[in-house]
């Protein structure tokens, strides 16, 4: 229903918490999910979803028995509903810290390249000029951290773009380029070698990250440009540090930016396999909320990831 017929949108203040059952309920596309999610009943939580469609005068979910489908009107609210969701969260934090029930935060996700050096460098940039700020930082994938941006529950997020694909909510600006490289251990048979045929590398096993992204697919293009299948992993992990341990305890490949082999290739564990194909490459960018508001803090550190990035 475009309107509710006798409801009359405004006639009572929409809630935060109306906002949050009814993003729980977009995202889950489940009453007992989403009730579970809020600590309400499945019945609290569609009163609480029929209150917010009649104060905007809207239907946001087609229901039925085996379904919730959210209207095209809920698609568009959602977009708003995360927005306000992570400004109240921000503001929240923030009143915390000034009534003393909080300290002065600030939240940044990273994934595991940035998180070698650059996030590092600037944490202890901003720490030595903000002696009282509390930094909690969070690790995770692209794919993993972008939710938590949304939710306000990261200020910022430091990520390589394995994706083609930003939320409509998310800015971001590239910070660098990240050149991904094929490594093996020191003194791998293919060690030394120049210009190593994409086919050689087929001759011993892959270890892989346990999901595709933009990187996996211009890999696999390098190879069908040459005729060849791409590697089938050997194995597959979400965890960096042990792929690049089996590595250095094996024949086994793997491919990883630069960046995060940097002191394994220094200390002459680990070298890079001099390939005849182009190089592959993604950008290393930093994310925020669109139209947010940024803190003083969340500022300081975008400063000194530019500085660092300069020098």
């Amino acid at each position: 229903m475009a309107s509710s017929g006798s409801a009359q949108p405004g006639a009572y203040a929409v809630e935060i918490r109306h906002l949050r059952h009814f993003l729980a309920l977009y995202e889950t596309k489940s009453y007992w999910r989403a009730a579970e999610l809020c600590g309400l009943t499945p019945q609290a939580l569609s009163k609480s979803i029929r209150r917010f469609e009649e104060a905007l005068g809207v239907r946001l979910f087609d229901r039925d028995t085996r379904s919730v489908r959210p209207t095209l009107f809920a698609e568009e609210i959602a977009l708003f509903a995360r927005n306000i969701d992570a400004e109240s969260n921000s503001l929240r934090r923030k009143l915390d810290s000034l009534l003393g029930t909080g300290t002065d935060q600030l939240a940044i996700g990273t994934g595991a390249a940035a998180a070698t050096t650059l996030v590092g460098q600037a944490v202890v940039a901003v720490i030595q000029q903000r002696p009282n700020l509390a930094v909690n930082v969070v690790e995770g994938t692209y794919e993993g951290l972008m939710p938590r941006l949304l939710q306000g529950k990261l200020d910022i997020v430091v990520s390589i773009m394995t994706s083609d694909s930003v939320d409509r909510l998310i800015d971001s600006r590239v910070l660098k380029v990240e050149h991904y490289r094929v490594y093996a251990r020191a003194g791998h048979p293919l060690a030394g070698l120049e210009r190593v045929p994409l086919g050689r590398l087929l001759e011993f096993p892959w270890i892989a990250g346990d999901d595709e992204d933009r990187v996996a697919e211009e890999v696999a293009a390098s190879f069908a440009a040459v005729g060849l299948h791409a590697p089938v992993p050997k194995l597959r992990t979400n965890s960096v540090l042990f792929a690049s341990s089996l590595m250095l305890q094996s024949d086994s490949l793997l491919i990883l930016p630069a960046e995060m082999m940097r002191r394994e290739h220094e200390t002459g564990l680990a070298v890079a396999i001099d390939t005849d194909c182009r190089t592959w490459t993604r950008p290393t960018m930093v994310f925020f909320r669109r139209n947010s508001t940024v803190s003083p803090d969340a500022r300081l550190f975008l400063r000194e990831l530019k500085r660092i990035v300069e020098l």
